[in-house]
């Protein structure tokens, strides 16, 4: 005997449907893609505006740096005129100073309140032949200078 199953089994088919057309999902379209589109603009938005504010922040920064710069040499320029107009006031009180010191007159009155008076007569050293004899090489030569000193 042949084992049968204790029941039937019910096998219905579901009804064929008919086939529709293929379905093609554009995103983007719902309630979630628009809230998202709107979240992305707001990033974007704060994006920009972040990037405005350290754009402007690093241009503070620069005309800060610069004013700091052109104080610095405006101070420095100004220090340095100011030496060089007391370097200029030394100079001509020196320039003063100098021409009374070697002024004959004044010589003459302080050497003969110290003493001293004008000599007798005076005599003149004439050095224009000179007793240094060199070499062909250009070196100085003792005997030569010797020889030249006994002529001389």
């Amino acid at each position: 005997m042949s084992a049968a199953p204790a029941y039937a089994p019910f096998v219905e088919r579901a009804p064929e449907r008919p086939r529709r057309a293929s379905v093609s999902v554009v995103r983007g379209q719902g309630a979630d893609a628009r809230a998202r589109e709107g979240a992305s603009a707001i990033v974007i938005a704060a994006r920009a505006i972040a990037c405005v504010v350290v754009v402007l922040a690093i241009l503070g920064f620069v005309r800060v740096t610069l004013s700091s710069a052109t104080v610095a040499t405006a101070l420095e320029t100004q220090k340095l005129s100011s030496q060089i107009d007391v370097a200029r006031s030394e100079g001509s009180a020196l320039e003063v100073r100098q021409s009374s010191l070697a002024n004959p007159t004044r010589i003459r009155v302080v050497a003969s309140s110290l003493g001293m008076a004008a000599p007798a007569s005076t005599t003149a050293i004439d050095l224009s032949g000179d007793v240094v004899v060199t070499d062909e090489a250009g070196n100085l030569s003792l005997s030569g200078s010797a020889a030249a000193v006994a002529q001389g």
